[in-house]
């Protein structure tokens, strides 16, 4: 039920499902005056939901400010939500946010972590992937050691995440006190890392930023279509770390 309101949720705060209908009500609404209001209201809202300057800075005030520690981790716990659910295991169609993949497989290569543990089905009421499992599976194929990689396919959102990673690590180390990394996209941390603290394992956050910044005009004035998606996941994310506040799971 929990998982069917958080969609429904998300549905509604879409900034394009409210820009839609501003502009629909300003052609369809009876009164002129409201007409008039409508539109500006949908124009203000693209304006505001396509510009890419103004996506960044919130993401920024968003997301999780931390001190990277110059320290081995035991486990470096990677969170899914990095591949299309068309995907199989013979045929793995990544999304956009295959970053945390990506830094998983540097962090590991640098031995910054000594194991990866991939944390995530399919997040979906209609699909039966097992994305952990396919993942896990592609790391050994190019060239992680079966060994040092373990698949958790039961968790459908971020605080089962947290519960079933906790499970499966302290049913291999019983009571040993594990550093562990947690690796996953930047929007995504506040959530994650909450959820990971309610645990008992010890939890820190990762995630790359850059370290110069670059000033392009266009990326400030020129509107695009993608900051429109970038907005909805924002807002999803937002929403759904005061649902979890809500529900007692952070």
């Amino acid at each position: 039920m929990f998982f069917l309101f958080s969609k429904i949720l998300s549905f509604l705060i879409d900034p394009l499902f409210w820009i839609v209908v501003f502009l629909l009500a300003s052609l369809l609404h009876k009164r002129k005056y409201l007409r008039r209001r409508f539109l500006t209201l949908g124009i203000l809202f693209l304006i505001l939901f396509t510009n890419p300057f103004i996506y960044k800075f919130t993401n920024d005030l968003w997301t999780v400010k931390y001190k990277t520690k110059n320290i081995v981790y035991d486990y470096g716990i990677l969170l899914g939500g990095i591949i299309d659910l068309e995907s199989t295991a013979d045929n793995i169609l990544f999304s956009k946010y295959n970053d945390r993949l990506l830094n998983t497989i540097e962090l590991f290569s640098k031995k910054r972590i000594k194991k990866i543990l991939i944390s995530g089905a399919s997040g979906s009421l209609t699909s039966e992937l097992k994305e952990a499992e396919i993942l896990r599976n592609y790391l050994i194929e190019i060239g992680i050691p079966d060994s040092c990689v373990l698949a958790e396919n039961s968790s459908n959102n971020t605080y089962e995440n947290a519960i079933y990673s906790e499970k499966i690590l302290t049913k291999i180390h019983a009571k040993k006190k594990l550093n562990c990394l947690i690796i996953t996209s930047d929007y995504h941390m506040r959530r994650s890392l909450a959820c990971f603290k309610k645990t008992n394992l010890h939890a820190d956050p990762f995630v790359k930023k850059p370290l110069i910044k670059h000033f392009d005009l266009e990326y400030i004035i020129v509107p695009q279509s993608s900051a429109l998606f970038s907005w909805k996941v924002l807002l999803h994310e937002i929403v759904g770390y005061y649902n979890y506040k809500i529900m007692n799971y952070i």
